[in-house]
């Protein structure tokens, strides 16, 4: 038999010729070479290589889970992003904004709307400044974490910028989805300071200080005068952000890399505690990742390469590793069964010093068989660390990015992808270990390996569950675990900081306080603020009513 042609994918109400109307109009703007007439070339490279548009680790294989965009339009400056907007006002054409369209284990540069046009804001990619001084930088959406570092490296500064576990994303995208790194100033969303936006409309609007023309404290005071709009554009589609402002630490001048680790699975909750406790004291100044023992294999595996067949090859063979068998090799390899990552950061020697020495003696008095390790570095009088001599850990602490994390990708073979599921919980740890004990089955009775990637902040726990998967034989496999989780979290009261593209809908149905109010009141600003509902339709949930695109997504 010979191959089939597949149909193009236009957007919702578009025919070929209107479509090819829009796309030139958007050709005459950002010129031919920034446009793509379909999704199959223009992005930036993917973790296979791929330059394709839309989720290239895609879950299911139904109607339902194809998010295929029609082709791509990538601005470089923001009065291109102002006319491109008009265009897509002047055609209806629906839009789904990225920044450099790595979303990985969310659904990538695919948006919630089937043949959406990708607003690929990567070639934004300038670093409009960065302070030494004030330790801030205001980036476009296109620069990412490795571009800022090799920037500050450049110059000398003794900053330490803040980063995620891959550095190849961007540092505007993973602020405003409320991602996360690993320094004290890891919360990006609450570092953020300042913002530029170009709305639905064209009209380009600074928040906070911005407002005022010129003023030098818009990267210095988030707050502004009157009300604040910054949260506006955090996990939304009202706006398109195309500058933001973000803080970072100044170089310490003594630093250690932490390991807590405690021997049994029913000892989270303690753990959670008193890492939380500690964190809110200050103590402890960055947030605590908390692996369980088939991640905490993983960051053994280069140096002990006998326990590759055990800890991988059910995986490679289409299994899984068991939890009773991972637990027997954490009790033989002394890691015990929770293993926690973190840092402690100080201005001196004597600081530092006496900082690990709480949290040493205040982890043990809580848990007596914890164990706590603490790698310590001191810079010379009167200096300050530079983060590029110090050891690579998985975790980056220092804020050195990288992308050799990627490789967990391919963990069940060549071409693997990964899926996260990330529910929020208090920090008494109660309710997290009640979770955990109850779905821990769920991978396993799926046939995938449990990895957990727990992120221990003062207040809250991000419980990730990332479930790596071969996206050409596993993806419905994987869709069914995922509704498991999302189920079991609907029945009991938990829900996601964030989710894929494809139950952004189920999870907005979750904050059902006063008869879905929340939703009601986001709709009408959608509506006010894009009333043509151009801009990321269904993002988070958030549609423009009446809309089209809704009925067709």
């Amino acid at each position: 038999m010979g191959s089939q042609v597949q149909a193009r994918v236009l957007p919702p109400g578009f025919d070929q010729t209107k479509f090819d109307e829009s796309l030139d109009a958007l050709a005459a703007i950002v010129g031919p070479d920034n446009i793509s007439r379909d999704s199959s070339l223009g992005n930036l490279e993917g973790p296979a290589g791929e330059s394709c548009y839309g989720d290239v680790w895609p879950i299911g294989n139904d109607e339902s889970t194809d998010h295929t965009p029609s082709g791509a339009v990538r601005p470089k400056t923001v009065e291109e992003v102002q006319e491109v907007v008009k265009v897509a006002s002047q055609y209806g054409l629906p839009v789904w904004t990225v920044s450099r369209g790595k979303n990985l284990g969310y659904g990538g540069s695919g948006g919630v709307v089937r043949g959406s046009v990708v607003l690929d804001l990567h070639r934004m990619n300038k670093i409009i400044e960065v302070s030494e001084e004030h330790a801030y930088a205001i980036v476009e959406p296109g620069v990412s974490f490795l571009e800022l570092y090799a920037y500050i490296r450049e110059k000398g500064y003794k900053l330490w910028p803040s980063c995620p576990a891959l550095g190849w994303g961007s540092i505007v995208g993973n602020t405003l989805e409320r991602g996360f790194g690993y320094t004290p100033n890891g919360e990006h969303s609450e570092q953020q300071c300042g913002m530029e936006v170009v709305l639905a409309t064209g009209e380009v609007v600074r928040t906070g200080m911005g407002a005022l023309t010129d003023s030098p404290m818009w990267p210095l005071f988030k707050g502004g005068f009157g009300p604040s709009i910054d949260g506006l554009f955090f996990q939304s589609n009202l706006g398109i952000v195309t500058k933001i402002g973000i803080h970072m630490m100044a170089a310490p001048a003594a630093y250690a890399d932490c390991v807590v680790s405690v021997p049994n699975q029913d000892q989270l909750s303690a753990m959670i505690r008193v890492i939380a406790h500690l964190e809110r004291e200050g103590i402890i100044q960055n947030h605590t990742s908390v692996s369980n023992p088939y991640r905490r294999s993983l960051s053994e595996l280069q140096t002990k390469p006998d326990l590759v067949p055990r800890v991988l090859g059910p995986g490679m063979q289409g299994g899984c590793a068991s939890n009773k068998d991972m637990t027997a090799l954490a009790n033989e390899q002394g890691w015990g069964y929770w293993t926690g990552n973190f840092g402690v950061y100080a201005a001196s020697t004597a600081i530092l010093d006496a900082q690990l020495d709480l949290v040493q003696e205040r982890i043990r008095q809580a848990i007596p068989h914890a164990k706590v390790t603490a790698t310590r570095h001191y810079a010379g009088p009167g200096q300050r660390l530079d983060a590029s001599t110090l050891p690579i850990t998985e975790i980056p602490h220092t804020g050195v990015p990288g992308i050799h994390n990627a490789a967990v990708m391919n963990l069940r073979g060549p071409g693997g992808g990964h899926l996260s599921f990330s529910p929020l919980f208090p920090t008494d740890g109660v309710d997290l270990q009640v979770w955990f004990d109850r779905v821990l089955p769920f991978t396993e009775e799926s046939g995938f390996d449990l990895f957990c990637d727990f992120h221990v902040y003062g207040r809250y726990v991000i419980g990730i569950i990332l479930v790596i998967y071969m996206p050409a034989t596993e993806g419905e496999r994987v869709k069914k675990l995922f509704e498991r989780l999302l189920e079991d979290a609907e029945r009991n009261g938990i829900s996601e900081y964030r989710t894929h593209i494809n139950y952004m809908d189920r999870v907005r149905s979750q904050f059902d306080f006063g008869d879905n109010a929340l939703g009601r009141m986001l709709s009408s600003i959608k509506g006010l603020l894009d009333p043509s509902g151009i801009l990321s339709q269904g993002k988070s949930g958030i549609w423009s009513e009446p809309s089209a695109a809704k009925a067709a997504a």
